[in-house]
């Protein structure tokens, strides 16, 4: 298994090295449109699910809340509808292909920001449970009308099951507080972190600032432009103001003129690519965690391949 996945990771480094447009610098451009989707991929995918997979279990995760909440008498009115259309990584490179600004400025279309949130929570989504039936979701109680609650709650019982037959993972040398299942995107925070301190990161940011001040944009880096409270608080059924798409126009062209996202997922790939080999252990284990919970998921749904 480990020459398995070596290989998954070499392939991955390997399309990031050969993608064939590059910038003057040589880091590959990734362009700010829905083109550039094919350039959000990083070393670390390679340990992961793909989205339609990670939507299998969401599904049969919902599936299992459903039949243990619905024991006890309650309502449980999630449902798993579709997986998400849009990129994991749009937000961690700073990517604005999918937006649409030009129409909807930094909001996105309908439904954007929820839909781009699942994706890069693998396609969980939230689920809200009453007050009163938390003690059966959480097992904060025994009991719940004279029946037992299975420890951890409904919640615990469809974790379990979903992790039937996987072995232990020691996330130990990488972040004791997270969930197993969750190691990669831990690995993945931290490989992020590492990359905003980067020299190369804090050049791309100044050529963005100097390219916005041209532009009559006085902003000290995308996060800012982006959360300008004259649109950050609007309501995403509230259509956008002229200043908005104008500056999120001058965004998106800026992030282009200095290949932001290029820049940053390759600074990322680079971090990631020595957090592999030595956490590589911890690695194998989630990834055949995440295979197992596939696997089991698609026991509960009753299908045989997540076609």
């Amino acid at each position: 298994m480990t020459g398995l996945f070596l290989a998954a990771v070499l392939a991955v480094a390997g399309c990031l090295a050969n993608t064939t447009s590059r910038s003057p610098d040589g880091v590959p451009l990734v362009g700010q449109n829905p083109g550039g989707a094919a350039g959000l991929v990083l070393p670390l995918d390679s340990y992961e699910l793909t989205s339609a997979e990670n939507f299998a279990v969401h599904r049969a995760n919902i599936r299992l809340l459903h039949d243990c909440m619905t024991a006890f008498g309650l309502a449980f009115s999630e449902s798993a509808q579709a997986p998400s259309r849009y990129p994991r990584h749009a937000t961690l490179l700073y990517w604005l292909g999918s937006h649409d600004v030009q129409k909807h400025g930094y909001g996105g279309p309908p439904g954007f920001a929820e839909e781009v949130a699942a994706a890069a929570r693998r396609e969980a989504r939230p689920i809200v449970i009453p007050e009163n039936q938390l003690s059966v979701f959480s097992g904060t109680e025994p009991q719940f009308s004279g029946r037992a609650v299975p420890p951890g709650g409904c919640d615990g019982q469809a974790r379990r099951s979903l992790h039937r037959g996987a072995l232990a993972v020691d996330l130990s040398a990488v972040d004791p507080t997270v969930m197993p299942e969750r190691g990669v995107q831990a690995l993945e925070s931290r490989a992020a972190d590492q990359a905003r301190t980067d020299d190369r990161y804090r050049s791309v940011v100044a050529a963005w600032r100097r390219c916005m001040q041209r532009a009559g944009y006085p902003y000290t880096d995308p996060d800012q432009a982006q959360s300008d409270p004259r649109w950050a608080e609007r309501t995403t059924a509230a259509a956008p103001s002229d200043a908005e798409i104008a500056v999120a126009l001058a965004d998106r062209r800026c992030r282009d003129e200095v290949n932001l996202s290029g820049v940053l997922r390759s600074v990322i790939a680079e971090h990631e690519m020595q957090l592999i080999p030595r956490h590589h252990t911890a690695l194998r284990q989630v990834s055949e965690l995440l295979r197992t919970n596939l696997r089991n998921a698609y026991g509960v749904l009753g299908e045989s391949t997540g076609e």
